[in-house]
């Protein structure tokens, strides 16, 4: 196999060695050399820090010391098994499924509002609903506990209209905690389906209203599939930074509604138990590759029913 060289003549081609076809695709395409310094910057931010993690959870836990023994143990992963712990990430799960599935629906809803608005006016609307993320999530955080209070506006309210007899305990909860995650994380779903609108021809819902389908029709068979690209981009965003927050559970959730991420920071700011700590951070990657990838398998699996069934849109 051979390439040419520079500073060789024309028709000179200068071989090179068997056996090393990364090296002789980089002569033949040098603008892959480029992708080297990314890939190293990954690999020593991302990967690096990953890897010494689950080897730190497969070490023997030693508190307050951070350290490779060279003994490989489960005895980390063990503990996980006991229902505290085991309640905790599913706790985990389900705050961050229910977080996701309101943030889909509003989004969906939102986005349709906007792509119906004229262009004049959409622009102000954006700026609107992005509003939120040029607030510190601390502020939010806090104003959501001003309204959920015991001595807060919302039961402040429903005691003069006498719906209830005494404040309501709002705060410190699993529902509290959703409807703080959602008000953060709801502008990221809605830029991602509101760019897969962007992309639809509205002359195809016309299409199909011209021809006798209902407003709802019109958006179950024909809107619905072709906004799954944009709804998936989303679904992984929100349940990645659902899975992952802290401060909002910290602050609205308190003690009785803890997810992994506060137990995290209490096993290494408390306890000092960084080998647990370390399992515990694998089981929550774990965890969300892992639902992510069947989400979106799902999703593509559906998208392509739908693009290959009988009087589907063209591709």
């Amino acid at each position: 196999m051979t390439v040419a060289a520079a500073g060789s003549l024309p028709g000179e081609a200068v071989p090179v060695a068997k056996g090393r076809p990364a090296l002789a695709a980089a002569l033949r395409h040098p603008a892959a050399l480029l992708l080297l310094p990314a890939c190293v910057a990954v690999a020593a931010g991302l990967l690096l820090p990953i890897l010494y993690l689950l080897a730190l959870s497969l070490n023997p836990p030693v508190t307050g010391e951070v350290a490779l023994a060279g003994e490989l143990t489960l005895r980390n992963y063990a503990r996980l098994l006991d229902w505290f712990y085991f309640s905790v990430l599913l706790r985990t799960l389900w705050v961050s499924a229910v977080t996701t599935a309101i943030s889909t629906v509003l989004g969906v809803a939102v986005a349709h509002s906007l792509w119906r608005t004229p262009p004049h006016r959409r622009g102000l609307l954006v700026v609107v609903v992005l509003a939120p993320l040029l607030v510190s999530i601390v502020a939010r955080t806090f104003g959501w506990m001003l309204l959920l209070g015991d001595q807060g506006l919302v039961n402040a309210v429903l005691l003069r209209l006498g719906l209830v007899e005494a404040p309501l305990h709002l705060m410190f909860t699993q529902g509290a905690v959703i409807v703080g995650l959602v008000h953060v994380f709801l502008p990221f779903m809605v830029l991602s389906v509101l760019a897969a609108y962007d992309r639809i021809d509205p002359a195809i819902p016309e299409a199909a209203g011209t021809l006798g389908a209902g407003p709802f029709t019109v958006f179950r068979e024909t809107i619905l599939p072709l906004l799954n690209p944009g709804i998936a981009a989303g679904v992984t965003i929100v349940f990645s930074l659902a899975m992952s927050s802290y401060v909002t559970p910290a602050l609205m959730g308190g003690s009785g509604a803890g997810v992994l991420t506060t137990l995290i920071y209490q096993q290494l700011v408390v306890t000092y138990d960084w080998h647990f700590a370390a399992a515990l951070v694998a089981v929550l990657l774990a965890s969300t590759l892992l639902l992510l990838g069947a989400v979106l398998y799902h999703n593509a699996r559906r998208t392509r029913a739908w693009m290959t069934r009988p009087g589907s849109a063209p591709r």
